[in-house]
């Protein structure tokens, strides 16, 4: 019997790079027993989708249904010691979800990697993905939400908890596989050689700590204060022109290349919230210490290191001389150019791969309705009581019983 890792992020805990370097270093992989499925990482995102129902507007909402079974079928096929499943959505699966794969991946044995890093670079970083993804939310609101997601039900609060509360993510997990099967590996702190977080995930997946690279290829970089809010008023204007994955498209390979490199001002939680983060971060780590789970790295890479006596500027404080109005007007520009262009391209591209069932069409399509209605009554969360009322309930639903975050 062979065992799949099944790696689920969590999200900004270095999923990309990690996917990056094993796909890249796919025969290193396999000389040391372990096969990544597909033939690139997207594929075992679009099984993701299939798994929970999830669409991305604009996509190729064709190729998701089936995609969950070509990527058991694939693992199966490749009879391989070890087979790697990687994709950071999976962390937001419910236990029925965890029981479809567990089941689908049946006889293969189970093991589960779940990535975690401190909430101070955590929280940072994910409001700099929220205005990534086309969203304007301010620093000062983000923080906010996530600070007091159990008493506003705020969207950006509760999808940050839903993401990254690590003890909800593991007891839907903990239902299907036993813990002594859960890794956590852990992001070392800033200043550590890259090549940490590749070895203590080549430690959990069982293979040579030389087998994965970071050599080839770009690699996510983060956006400074100032080209976030370049991208966060650009998102005001254009956001709601394109679809999500026209925008994705010029954010990743057309925008933020142009935006990252020299960043400015690189994003660091502010001393006064380094407080309520420590807090929550100590009673994580204490959590955890409780759970034994098996650990690669060390659980105090959570706990945010001292911010020290340095002065602040916040965040969110960019002045006219650092963001001229040219820039949006020159981003405007090249974000409308650029998705029209994608459009055509996205209807000349010929389409392959294999053609679902009628039956699993359906599914798939069900599936994506409910977890599209789940997206919506969120978003509306910040303008309806109704709304924030039932994300709170959810929130609590799915917690079990634990204080809320």
């Amino acid at each position: 019997m062979s065992t799949v890792y099944v790696h689920i992020g969590l999200a900004k805990t270095g999923t990309t790079s990690l996917q990056q370097a094993a796909h890249e270093r796919r025969d290193e992989c396999a000389a040391a027993g372990l096969h990544v499925p597909g033939t690139r990482h997207r594929d075992h995102r679009l099984a993701a989708y299939d798994l929970l129902g999830r669409r991305i507007e604009g996509d190729d909402a064709d190729v998701v249904p089936g995609a969950f079974r070509r990527l058991v079928d694939d693992i199966a096929a490749a009879g391989a010691e070890k087979a790697l499943f990687s994709e950071e959505l999976l962390a937001v699966a419910r236990p029925a979800q965890v029981r479809r794969l567990v089941r689908a991946l049946a006889p293969h044995r189970v093991e589960v990697i779940v990535g975690l890093r401190d909430l101070g670079r955590t929280l940072v970083s994910a409001w700099q993905q929220e205005v990534v993804m086309g969203e304007t939310v301010s620093w000062p609101e983000y923080a906010a939400a996530v600070r007091d997601a159990g008493a506003t039900g705020s969207r950006a609060g509760v999808a940050f908890w839903l993401r990254q509360d690590v003890f909800r993510v593991l007891d839907a997990w903990r239902r299907h596989v036993p813990a002594e099967r859960i890794h956590l590996v852990t992001v070392p702190p800033p200043g550590a050689d890259d090549r940490v977080l590749l070895e203590r995930f080549a430690d959990a997946l069982g293979i040579p700590p030389a087998t994965l690279s970071l050599d080839a290829g770009p690699r996510n970089r983060s956006l400074g204060a100032v080209e976030i809010e370049a991208l966060r008023r650009l998102n005001g204007r254009i956001a709601t022109k394109l679809s999500t994955r026209q925008y994705l498209y010029l954010v990743e390979h057309g925008i933020r290349e142009r935006l990252e490199a020299p960043a400015t001002r690189p994003l660091r939680l502010p001393a006064e919230h380094h407080p309520w983060v420590a807090e929550r971060s100590e009673g994580i780590v204490a959590g955890l210490r409780e759970r034994g789970h098996v650990v690669h790295g060390d659980l105090a890479d959570l706990l945010p290191p001292d911010p020290g006596a340095a002065v602040d500027r916040p965040v969110d404080d960019v002045s006219d001389d650092e963001l001229v109005d040219v820039l949006e007007d020159m981003l405007t520009a090249l974000a409308m150019a650029h998705g029209a262009l994608f459009r055509r391209y996205r209807r000349l591209a010929e389409r392959s791969g294999e053609h679902p069932g009628t039956l699993e069409v359906v599914r798939s399509q069900a599936r994506a309705a409910v977890f599209g209605s789940k997206t919506a009554a969120l978003r509306w969360a910040d303008r309806s009581p109704v709304a924030a009322w039932g994300a709170r309930q959810y929130l609590r639903r799915t917690t079990k019983g634990r204080p809320l975050p």
